[in-house]
């Protein structure tokens, strides 16, 4: 299995636009095996696009269809509970993507559409305080 680096190299993607994620549930807009998927998610301007190659899925979903967001725990990572289309939509990613300016990128696109993001989960889980996205 290819590291994220050498994934974004072999297919020509921006590293710093490019994250793993885990997806716990999608409502069928992507392919599932097991109950916690893996998948690489490209950030474009107006889109979030993931591939798993092993799947051959390569699908994008656009930052317009997000109506809502919010983070929360569940079996020890942190979440991101979205609404997309009005189906259920949530994924993960490590504590330390989490932190990093890539998630930042991901939430300021999220949140353009969903308005802010409480982010009182994200701020205990990484001990980060990014004041951001904080709803009022």
């Amino acid at each position: 299995m290819d590291t994220l680096k050498s994934f974004c190299e072999k297919n020509g993607l921006d590293i710093n636009k490019c994250m793993d994620l885990v997806i716990g549930e999608s409502s069928g807009m992507l392919p599932q095996l097991s109950a916690m998927q893996g998948y690489i998610a490209e950030i474009t301007d107006d889109a979030l696009t993931f591939i798993n190659d092993k799947l051959g899925v390569k699908k994008a979903i656009s930052f317009a269809s997000f109506t809502k967001a919010e983070f929360g725990i569940g079996s020890g990572l942190l979440w991101l509970q979205c609404v997309v289309d009005g189906k259920s939509f949530v994924f993960s990613t490590t504590r330390k993507n989490w932190k990093g300016p890539t998630a930042k990128l991901l939430l300021e696109k999220i949140s353009a559409h969903t308005g802010p993001i409480d982010m009182k989960e994200y701020n205990g889980y990484t001990g980060w305080v990014h004041k951001n996205f904080i709803s009022p």
